[in-house]
């Protein structure tokens, strides 16, 4: 689904209701009457809705935070009537300087005119079909000025009409440069698309803004085409925020059987074919190269890390928004923390309130496997530690408001959702990584819980430690192949009771189940601690941390507000604890 990057920032910022705003697409270019507020705005629970009156842009986008992969259609645009027979002949030759195929033009583009910026001026539309509906439209002025506007949100690939089962893929960063590789003769086998968007403007470390993660869901309308196809070749743009773009859509559907295409010294396609000619694109395509295997690679595949390494240091992980904690923990992408402690320790509420401080410092979107929590409870656990007050009525204690219900809502919208097993009963890790790998499709999360291990079905024979260490390895490769942080809770076997005393020790990965197994797969090791008595406060332990860039051996005591349920911080860190396994 499309998302205008700024009108998406500027509705964020807003609550339920109907508004009007200065237009971020058209504001710029206006010399006069700056002030005016031409772009009108309607927020509700379904969605967003945006109209500008001054540059003709109007759109929206659907909202929804359930787990119920069936899309919301109550705000499907209207049907757009086209006049396929339209030509323009300022646009055909636009298009024609560009060296786009007559034949491409006729069958692809709509030729008419269109007012962009208060004046009429030859334009080219790009239809978007389902079927023989045309569901949306992409315009783009042909002149100098590139300005655009759509008719109707482009929910989809360009040309996904005209994919058929079985064919190759090859996805383009733009109409214009799906139609360029449309010009070259290319194998009846291979449909070309592209992204509805654009590249996400903003790029940090390499990646794209987390808070850009809802403008992917094209991919997920896909989902059965991608998977149907046997090869997918990603051509985006050879700049920055391209290279972020195809890491995003590789994370999202896998490396296995995606390919990409070197197009050199040129930014896109449309580039190389007016400096080369379509020999060399199609040249460009038979050399393309598949996407490096996770765990294997060449020097050429890593030589951009290497040097971005040189230049810029080492990248930590992300803040667990506690300063105490962060000198001993870091959250690393593509790694997994493993997270015990004793009964009722408070090893869950302690993970729920690190997934609230990183959807609010790092717009870090989490799928929560939770087996013995109730999502409705679980949903009042969050909100709790999210507005800092009790969910529930309690005597002396000032309970959330209702708007405050609805502000919790507002947020676990855009970064929680809930993954549940109807049956109540014990499940395979293949099922649990596969749902898990649907919502990092669909909904771009980087944090996935699985709580705790003991609900998972290990019957498949053979010895506890194999399964175990199994089961690990094939979490760790979803961590890495989606690049997120895995948080994975196991009960200890043991209740870490000192033989000679009888008094209650810190457990570690080798108290539970499978001990050596847990100890040396983790890269993050984690034990929540509370002392026997409430006079003490409850403490994070790490006991593993395997690089020292992600954190380090030692603890810190946090405080817990038992009304409200939220972990603050509490004094300074200690690193004293002796550390006898």
């Amino acid at each position: 689904m499309e998302i205008v990057p700024e009108i998406q920032t500027l509705a964020s910022n807003l609550s339920i209701g109907q508004y009007k705003k200065k237009c971020p697409l058209c504001q710029d270019s206006r010399s006069k009457h700056r002030k005016d507020t031409p772009l009108s705005l309607n927020i509700d629970t379904k969605g967003v809705r945006y109209k500008c009156h001054h540059c003709g842009a109007e759109g929206g986008w659907v909202l929804d935070s359930d787990f119920d992969f069936d899309f919301d259609v109550s705000m499907a645009p209207s049907p757009i009537t086209v006049d396929d027979t339209a030509t323009n002949s300022a646009a055909f030759e636009y298009l024609k300087s560009r060296h786009i195929a007559e034949e491409v033009i006729k069958n692809y583009t709509i030729l008419s005119t269109r007012r962009f910026n208060g004046k009429t001026v030859p334009a080219i539309g790009f239809p978007y079909r389902d079927g023989d509906v045309v569901s949306a439209v992409k315009w783009r002025s042909a002149d100098s000025s590139k300005s655009f506007s759509q008719e109707n949100v482009c929910e989809d690939f360009y040309n996904l009409n005209e994919y058929v089962e079985g064919n190759d893929i090859l996805i383009c960063e733009g109409e214009l440069d799906a139609q360029s590789w449309m010009s070259c003769d290319l194998p009846e086998n291979l449909t070309v698309l592209s992204i509805p968007n654009g590249a996400p403007p903003v790029v940090k470390d390499g990646k794209i803004d987390p808070t850009d993660d809802n403008k992917f869901r094209y991919v997920w309308r896909a989902q059965q085409q991608l998977s149907s196809a046997p090869r997918i070749i990603l051509n985006c743009d050879n700049d920055a925020p391209g290279t972020a773009l195809r890491k995003e859509i590789v994370r999202r559907i896998g490396s296995t059987k995606t390919w990409m295409v070197d197009l050199g010294k040129y930014k896109d396609a449309n580039e190389a074919l007016s400096k080369e000619g379509t020999n060399y694109l199609e040249n460009q395509l038979d050399k393309c190269t598949i996407m490096p295997i996770i765990g294997v690679y060449t020097v050429d595949d890593i030589h951009d890390s290497v040097m971005n390494l040189y230049e810029n240091g080492q990248i930590k992980g992300a803040s667990t928004g506690f300063t105490s904690l962060d000198e001993y923990m870091q959250v690393p992408l593509g790694m997994v923390t493993i997270v015990t402690g004793q009964p009722a320790s408070g090893k869950s509420d302690f993970i729920d309130q690190l997934c609230v401080n990183l959807a609010k410092s790092h717009n870090w979107k989490t799928a929560f496997c939770s087996f013995e929590k109730p999502v409705d409870y679980h949903y009042a656990q969050i909100a709790q530690k999210y507005i800092d007050r009790p969910f529930f009525a309690e005597t002396g204690v000032q309970r959330m408001s209702t708007e405050e219900v609805e502000h919790a809502k507002d947020m676990m919208r855009e970064n929680f959702v809930f993954m549940t097993n109807r049956s109540g009963g014990a499940t395979d890790i293949d099922s649990i990584l596969a749902k898990a790998s649907e919502c990092v499709m669909r909904y771009g999360t980087r944090i996935l819980v699985i709580d705790p291990y003991n609900y998972i079905d290990m019957s498949s024979g053979g010895r506890e430690t194999d399964a175990i260490s199994q089961m690990l390895t094939k979490i760790q490769q979803f961590a890495k192949n989606h690049d997120s942080h895995v948080f994975f809770i196991a009960h200890p076997a043991k209740l870490g009771a000192d033989r000679r005393s009888g008094k209650k020790v810190v457990v570690t990965g080798l108290d539970i189940s499978g001990s050596h197994t847990w100890f040396s797969k983790a890269d993050i090791g984690m034990t929540i601690w509370r002392h026997p008595t409430d006079e003490e406060p409850p403490e994070v332990h790490i006991w593993k941390a395997r690089w020292s860039w992600i954190g380090k051996n030692g603890a810190c005591p946090l405080h817990y507000d038992r009304s409200s349920g939220r972990w603050h911080n509490f004094g300074p860190a200690f690193d004293d604890y002796d550390w006898d396994f």
